[in-house]
């Protein structure tokens, strides 16, 4: 699997010169395994992997929605394949709500918002709503699993033998009575290779955001520790946090991790980022 992250800035896109190391576009990744694109979440940053796919000639899309809150799905007018009449894209989701995920993405492209409307796009576009908690992409195993937020969102777990991705955003991990516990997260995300998980308030911060669907730093870290993982990635950055902060963040909670002997490499997600497992 190779991942890349084009979009890893937590609730609105933040185009300020202050935060280009770490990126200001809100969540999208790509996963490639074999000849499969999986792109998951449209945030703002899907909008420069369209402009990738085009010159790359792709024309098969899978597309996975972790949820349907703004910044999940804001840059999906703006993903040029859409446009082109040779592009197939199979998007996969689930919604709590009385909307059906189709629904959700017309309702964007409504011309009270949007000069185009859904119906007007020239690609094939088929939705599936999740039903099942594993499912089988071409010899990866994918798992889902319902994640701590306001309103119904996933996190997902793709596998293939020895190796594992875990991308768990907007959830928080702190809550008193969680829909999923703690116990879930860790049978979910043990030995993963890489553990990308929301990390967007400090121990401070978040004393004042209980509630908001969002992990600190530190609540990360500690269940990276549980699930003997590999790597762990800081994600879903506050967009009012700067490069340098994050720098900073980064260098303290590194040198915690020395100190403690954790077992995992940690950093902070950066925007066009690579990794291969």
């Amino acid at each position: 699997m190779k991942i890349k992250f084009w979009g890893c800035r937590g609730s609105i896109p933040v185009p300020d010169s202050r935060m280009m190391k770490y990126g200001g576009n809100t969540t999208c990744v790509e996963v490639i395994f074999e000849n499969r694109i999986f792109i998951i979440d449209a945030g703002t940053g899907i909008r420069k992997l369209g402009d990738s796919l085009i010159k790359r000639k792709v024309s098969n899309i899978d597309m996975f929605i972790t949820h349907s809150h703004w910044d999940h799905i804001l840059g999906f007018p703006f993903f040029k394949p859409i446009y082109s009449g040779n592009t197939l894209i199979n998007i996969f989701g689930r919604t709590s709500s009385y909307k059906r995920l189709k629904d959700i993405f017309t309702s964007q492209m409504s011309y009270e918002y949007f000069p185009v409307s859904f119906s007007e796009l020239k690609s094939k576009i088929n939705f599936t709503e999740l039903s099942r908690q594993q499912y089988d992409f071409d010899g990866h195993i994918i798992k889902i699993i319902q994640t701590n937020h306001p309103i119904f969102a996933m996190g997902i777990r793709i596998e293939k033998g020895d190796k594992s991705f875990v991308f768990i955003t907007d959830n928080e991990l702190g809550l008193e009575n969680p829909r999923t516990s703690r116990g879930e997260f860790i049978a979910f995300c043990k030995n993963a290779t890489y553990l990308i998980h929301d990390a967007q308030f400090t121990e401070e911060e978040y004393k004042t955001r209980q509630g908001w669907g969002h992990s600190t730093f530190m609540q990360a870290i500690m269940l990276a520790d549980d699930s003997d993982i590999k790597n762990l990635g800081f994600f879903h950055h506050d967009p009012d946090r700067k490069d340098d902060e994050l720098e900073e963040i980064e260098a303290k909670y590194k040198k915690l991790c020395e100190s403690k002997r954790y077992r995992f490499n940690l950093f902070a997600v950066r925007e066009l980022k690579s990794i291969v497992i």
